[in-house]
């Protein structure tokens, strides 16, 4: 086994014994099919969030029965997700892990084959993955700024916190929003009536 980059054609049994590469045109053929795996990996990204955003409005009409003076930004407890993993809406859930299972899969199948130190391989890879940026990108920037801009929220004043704000006109502050593996900061606007 190479602990260098090499560029050669001959590596014998490849990820699966049986899949021996000794031709050129093998070569080939499994670095095009390399680079359209790695162009699949960039797909399943922004299926990823597709599948998140089911699952979170599924779980946002669970959670939307809760009381008023529950807080704003905790609607999603773990109880109303237990719930939503226990219910009809076990499927999707189901559907999310399955998902989960197989992109991590395959990446962890195109991180071995890169340690194979076969420069073809590792170039075909990049390649790929460029190109499944280029093609899934910018889908992937938008919705993701998209789920950022949901996180912002304007609140309006009600009558509890009237009395804390009537000396000011204007309040801002950060709260920081934990989900799916991202930290995000949101403003929240506090605005308060001058009728006093």
């Amino acid at each position: 086994m190479h602990m260098w980059y090499w560029f050669g054609v001959d590596l014998g049994n490849f990820l699966f014994p049986g899949y021996n590469i000794t031709t050129v045109w093998g070569l080939v053929a499994t670095c095009l099919g390399l680079a359209a795996l790695a162009v699949l990996y960039e797909a399943m990204k922004v299926f990823q969030i597709h599948l998140q955003e089911i699952g979170i409005k599924s779980v946002s009409r669970t959670a939307s029965a809760s009381s008023e003076s529950s807080s704003l930004l905790s609607r999603v407890t773990p109880k109303n997700f237990r719930t939503y993993t226990r219910c009809a809406n076990c499927s999707k859930w189901t559907l999310q892990v399955l998902h989960w299972f197989l992109h991590t899969t395959l990446g962890y199948i195109l991180m071995m084959a890169v340690m194979t130190y076969n420069a073809y391989f590792t170039i075909a890879l990049a390649i790929g993955g460029c190109f499944g940026y280029w093609m899934f990108g910018p889908t992937l920037v938008r919705l993701n700024m998209q789920r950022f801009y949901r996180k912002q929220a304007l609140v309006k004043c009600d009558e509890d916190c009237k009395d804390i704000f009537t000396n000011q006109q204007r309040r801002e502050s950060a709260v920081s929003i934990v989900a799916e593996q991202l930290v995000t900061e949101a403003n929240i606007e506090v605005h308060v009536s001058r009728d006093t």
